[in-house]
């Protein structure tokens, strides 16, 4: 599954999450040192948002309802946006943890799963990650 998970991240190429609200802010290109995000353009974040959803085997629609859950299903958060590197690939999810204070951090895609839910609903993304480890994550700085 870890294999599989690693050929479709690099399959993606450009992924541009829009497990969010469709703005084009929702898709960002991770800045330089000391730098703001860059976002995407529209035709730029919709081609990543879906080769995103299809390397995790998910539709877009999916993906952007997707709830971040732990492996018992609780509820952790919510992507808010996603992140490329400069040559398009996404390498984060920006993640909303559940809590006080709306903390968005940075979650690298590698530790997020699709997981297909028993209900009918959207499928969640799951991570192994506990909610301690995750408010470890470095903090995502959006646009300015």
């Amino acid at each position: 599954m870890k294999t599989s998970l690693m050929m479709a991240v690099a399959a993606v190429g450009v992924l541009g999450l829009g497990a969010c609200d469709n703005s084009t802010n929702d898709v960002v290109r991770a800045p330089a040192p000391d730098m703001a995000p860059e976002p995407l353009s529209r035709d730029e974040a919709k081609a990543a948002t879906n080769e995103a959803a299809l390397a995790l085997g998910m539709t877009r629609k999916a993906l952007e309802d997707a709830d971040l859950v732990n492996a018992q299903g609780q509820d952790l958060g919510d992507v808010e946006s996603l992140v490329t590197d400069a040559s398009g690939t996404v390498t984060h999810f920006v993640v909303e943890l559940d809590g006080p204070g709306d903390v968005q951090v940075l979650l690298p895609l590698a530790q997020v799963k699709a997981e297909t839910r028993t209900d009918g609903k959207s499928p969640d993304l799951v991570t192994q990650l506990t909610s301690g480890e995750l408010a470890a994550l470095p903090r995502y700085n959006p646009p300015r």
